[in-house]
């Protein structure tokens, strides 16, 4: 997994495009929330699957212009739910996801005094440890993103992002009635920047 992180970085940078506009460096922490979807379902409507962690990521960025890539590492601590009719059964500290995700962003509008609207888009390049057993996970990330200036090089910024990827669950993890579905996760974090 760090082998495949340090080509992904080294990949980002140099598909970075080379020319005269200045090229800044940031780095950027996030406090968020998520809620997930799917994982598996059974007939009567129960659903099991990872239920609404705090979520840590740190991001490292390159921009050029309007457009940035980046590589962002992501820890959440979660529980698995069964829910059903707005009643949940959770089982808390079981399970873990560290996530890689190579982004790549755009400015989409800028207002007033250097507030801007970016769309930001990747891979997602998960690991799961569900109560000591690892599972490797390939999605898609997308994110809409808010950035306002606090101070020269510090900017605050709002990101609602969607991740789809396989279901957390292997097949020997369900009994039969049970359909593994794809897992859906939103998530909604504040973060700082910093321009390096």
């Amino acid at each position: 997994m760090r082998t495949l992180a340090g080509t992904l970085v080294v990949v980002a940078l140099a598909a970075t495009p080379w020319c005269r506009l200045p090229a800044q460096w940031g780095i950027a922490a996030d406090l968020g929330v998520a809620r997930f979807g799917g994982s598996s379902r059974d007939t009567s409507g129960t659903r099991v699957g990872p239920y609404r962690p705090t979520t840590f990521e740190l991001r490292l960025d390159r921009g050029v212009g309007a457009t940035r890539v980046a590589i962002a590492v992501l820890y959440a601590n979660t529980g698995i739910a069964g829910e059903q009719g707005g009643l949940a059964i959770v089982q808390y500290d079981v399970a873990s996801l560290w996530e890689i995700a190579p982004l790549a962003s755009f400015r989409l509008a800028r207002f007033g005094a250097g507030v801007d609207a970016r769309l930001e888009a990747g891979p997602a390049f998960e690991l799961w440890d569900l109560d000591g057993e690892q599972r490797n996970r390939v999605g898609g990330r997308v994110a809409a993103v808010v950035e306002w200036p606090l101070a020269r090089a510090l900017t605050g910024s709002l990101r609602v992002s969607a991740v789809l990827s396989g279901s957390v669950f292997d097949a020997a993890d369900t009994p039969s009635g049970v359909e593994r579905r794809a897992t859906r996760r939103f998530g909604v974090a504040v973060g700082l920047r910093y321009q390096l």
